[in-house]
């Protein structure tokens, strides 16, 4: 498995609470206001990070070793 399943579970989790908070209208953290973009910024981590994890993983990467 490239992506490991808690790299999709973080994702999935920050999507959610990303798309929580757009959805009310106002976005918190730990309980004290935040700007709403904070929430986009979860829901683009959310999105990301899965992404990135399986990119940074695919198969035919050369090593980094032997460029030289």
């Amino acid at each position: 498995m490239r992506v490991k399943l808690s790299e999709i579970y973080f994702g999935q989790m920050f999507a959610v609470l990303g798309a929580l908070q757009i959805g009310a209208g106002k976005a918190s953290v730990r309980g004290f206001p935040a700007p709403l973009w904070t929430a986009y910024v979860l829901l683009a981590a959310g999105i990301a990070i899965p992404l990135l994890a399986w990119y940074l993983r695919r198969p035919g990467q050369p090593p980094e070793i032997d460029k030289q």
